[in-house]
């Protein structure tokens, strides 16, 4: 924006407040609806997108719903924010709702729509997939790997330890002296800090403790610790005792992680919207478990319980057709020698099949089109095929190599490019809490919307540019991570919305009737508020 301002040189004169909030923000608004939604719309129509629902609860029980879209090419593109306070308990209402959005981006278009689980969204779906015949509904992979990593926290081992690491955290952190002393003997080592997945964030507590274990032990052995008046009071002594003394505490840590670990490193292959997970989290989750058993050495009595309460969610809520279906066109399993096409994963194609093409010539083009895929013929049994399966993103190795099988290759391109979650749809809540304020009246709210979707779009295709800068969107994702022991807590990307929310300081003069400029606002407030804007 200087830069603008500098070549334009002496005698620039910036536009009104007015113009600014009014005129140009129309205008954005518009830029970006016909600019960015109409040319992603275009690759819509081939790759299909996914409609993401996204809601939760503010402090004053308040309903937040968030939509976004998401697709391959285009990556994540915001929508709008919605208060649904008073329509989250009804079925009917919601998907009202959800039925208008879909309207609104093309029925051709979404492939499926992501909510949560809940009872009211499961109907929901239901009645979507009722009204809309090639419209699948999934829950979000990453609520339900949430609801798992819930019911393995209710296991008394994990809740007991758990309970022990949030006295520690909570009674360091809420004193600074003792917080200092601890950064000092941890040589600035945190127990607390942002994870990849923000649902893990009781066993990343575990894990932090686990890395810094000699730095707290030396800590409260220390002569420092032994002189100051904390370690003389109660409080003190138990925190003192569960780090020293507790030897049982340092092992359930350990025994803890040996299941959650395999679970959060899937989390954090679905949590994003870099890359299109739909084609791995079949596969994922069956590593995952074959990861929980080897960590306790294949002992039953260790693993089965875990192995119980992810069978039970998948059974329930995670395992949808698409998730077969897309585990079942993914060159990187499906030519593994180990790859068993078993009736769980043909059952789930053959449906998707059946749904996605409801002309019988269609159909029997495609299942022709399977042998031609499944026995590496024409161009799939090239030497560039074969050397490309593991090494690209199995929707592009589709449009590079499935040309000869037409039908066949625009289903597994919509398929494999969806994502699994609604976790791009970020849950900056003071932002939305903002704009749903009741406090404001219906055009404040609506010119607030207007720049939280302008600024949110804005920041969404810079992060989108700055991926395929890095290469990120063409290379395929990564399972053997969930064998390693690299960092599965560490957040790699920034949140789309600051939490700094100067950028939103315009509706200081909301006040301001539509018609009225003659308020005036401080030049240097004004400067800074278009500056926080477009950075």
């Amino acid at each position: 924006m200087l830069e603008s301002v500098a070549s334009f040189g002496p005698g620039f004169k910036p536009p009104s407040y007015h113009k600014a909030r009014c005129t140009l923000l129309k205008k954005e608004v518009e830029a970006i609806k016909t600019d960015l939604l109409e040319k992603y719309k275009v690759e819509w129509k081939k790759t299909g997108c996914t409609l993401m629902s996204d809601g939760w609860s503010d402090g004053k029980s308040r309903f937040i719903t968030n939509f976004l879209i998401n697709s391959p090419r285009g990556g994540t593109v915001f929508l709008k924010s919605v208060d649904t306070s008073g329509i989250i308990k009804s079925a009917d209402n919601l998907f009202l709702l959800l039925d208008s959005v879909i309207e609104e981006i093309g029925e051709d278009n979404v492939v499926q729509v992501v909510t949560d689980s809940a009872s009211a969204y499961v109907k929901v779906g239901e009645m979507l997939m009722a009204k809309r015949k090639k419209l699948f509904w999934s829950p979000c992979v990453v609520h339900c790997l949430n609801l798992i990593l819930s019911d393995i926290g209710d296991i008394s081992i994990h809740k007991d330890t758990i309970c022990k690491a949030r006295k520690v955290t909570v009674y360091i952190y809420r004193h600074s002296w003792v917080l200092n002393l601890m950064r000092t003997h941890t040589k600035g080592g945190e127990l607390i800090r942002p994870g990849a997945t923000r649902f893990a964030t009781s066993y990343l507590t575990l894990n932090s403790l686990e890395e810094n274990k000699i730095g707290l032990r030396a800590m409260f052995g220390s002569e420092e610790w032994q002189r100051s008046n904390y370690s003389r009071k109660a409080e003190g002594e138990k925190v003192m005792n569960i780090i020293l003394v507790d030897y049982e505490f340092w092992a359930a840590i350990k025994y803890c992680l040996k299941s959650i670990v395999p679970l959060v490193k899937v989390l954090r292959l679905v949590d994003g919207d870099a890359k299109p997970a739909m084609g791995y989290i079949f596969e994922a989750v069956d590593r995952a478990k074959d990861q929980i058993a080897r960590n306790y050495n294949g002992i039953q009595k260790h693993y089965k319980p875990i192995w119980d309460i992810i069978d039970e969610r998948w059974a329930l809520q995670l395992h949808r057709l698409l998730h077969a279906a897309a585990y079942y066109l993914n060159p990187k399993f499906h030519y593994n020698p180990e790859f068993n096409a078993y009736y769980e994963i043909k059952t789930g194609l053959y449906k998707t099949i059946q749904k996605m093409c409801p002309s019988p010539l269609e159909r029997e083009s495609v299942n022709k089109q399977l042998d031609l895929f499944h026995n590496a013929e024409s161009m799939f049994g090239m030497d560039m095929a074969i050397q490309m399966r593991n090494k690209k993103q199995p929707a592009l190795w589709w449009e590079s190599f499935g040309g000869g099988c037409k039908e066949l290759q625009n289903l597994a391109v919509r398929i494999l490019s969806l994502t699994c979650s609604a976790t791009g749809c970020e849950r900056n809540r003071s932002t939305f809490d903002q704009v749903h304020s009741k406090r404001r009246n219906r055009l404040e709210q609506q010119r607030l919307s207007a720049l939280v979707f302008v600024k949110y779009n804005l920041q969404l295709e810079a992060r989108h540019k700055k991926r395929i800068l890095e290469n990120e969107l063409y290379d395929p994702i990564c399972l053997s991570n969930l064998e390693s022991d690299d960092e599965w807590i560490t957040e790699k990307e920034d949140h789309v919305l600051p939490e700094d929310h100067t950028w939103m300081n315009v509706n200081e003069c909301f006040e301001v009737e539509e018609g009225e400029s003659s308020k005036k606002i401080k030049r240097g407030n004004y400067f800074n508020i278009l500056m926080n804007f477009f950075n």
